[in-house]
């Protein structure tokens, strides 16, 4: 029996320049620049096949909140 599911990957890239305030909980403090993926996974843990291109956003260090990055902000 197979048990298949998606889940999204990310990875850090580095730090924003400058420092961002959180619509969500409101820290002011440079955010985590990020890349990721959303794959079809075996047991929603191992990595199958690719289901997007990566995508990259910023993620607040104290709430996690996600937001899409600007392409100026993006690593290449």
């Amino acid at each position: 029996m197979l048990i298949i599911g998606t889940h999204f990957f990310s990875w850090q890239v580095g730090l924003t320049q400058a420092a961002w305030r959180c619509g969500n909980c409101g820290t002011g403090t440079p955010f985590a620049l990020k890349k990721g993926m959303r794959f079809l996974t075996l047991f929603f843990v191992i990595p199958v096949v690719p289901l997007s291109r990566v995508k990259p956003f910023i993620e607040c260090p104290n709430c996690s909140s996600r937001y899409e990055a600007k392409p100026d902000l993006a690593l290449a």
